[in-house]
């Protein structure tokens, strides 16, 4: 999963990385169609990436400009709110995940280390100063989303027994 990262210190390289990642999920993710305009990213909670996410806006996918939303909390994440294709969970509300699960159709991403356990489906994790990903392809499945061969293979670890794709 190739992409360039220039930044001047540890915090900005590895939000860097973590946001070239949510893009590249765009190409090894397979959602259901639907009728929204845009592919809407939402970060919910705390905002880590500040503004190094935001050249994200400036691609498309399948032909709708990514648009990204940023939540206070999982009452923006709702039948009421924009459907979010990404969901970026940000660690401070990582403890209430578990009962917000069974999003349709989107994929939900986090950075702390119990992450996919607690209801997520691709989770980032730091090991020996690489940035890793820890997937949970039930969790995937239940959403409705197909993952590609090509992002389990990097993966450092696979949770579930759905080997479907």
């Amino acid at each position: 999963m190739p992409f360039a990262v220039y930044a001047d210190d540890g915090a900005s390289v590895e939000y860097k990385i973590k946001a070239g990642y949510l893009y590249n999920f765009t190409k090894f993710i397979t959602w259901s169609a639907d009728d929204t305009e845009t592919f809407n990213v939402c970060i919910v909670g705390s905002d880590p990436f500040g503004d190094l996410i935001d050249p994200i806006e400036q691609r498309t996918v399948a032909g709708r400009a990514i648009k990204l939303l940023r939540l206070e909390d999982f009452r923006g994440v709702d039948e009421n709110g924009p459907h979010c294709h990404i969901l970026f969970v940000s660690a401070t509300l990582n403890n209430k995940l578990a009962a917000n699960k069974g999003l349709s159709n989107t994929l939900v991403v986090g950075d702390k280390d119990d992450f996919i356990e607690r209801g997520g489906m691709i989770g980032f994790v730091t090991k020996q100063g690489k940035i890793k990903l820890q997937i949970n392809l039930d969790n995937i499945k239940q959403g409705g989303l197909r993952i590609s061969a090509k992002l389990l293979e990097v993966a450092d670890s696979v949770m579930g027994e759905s080997h479907d794709q």
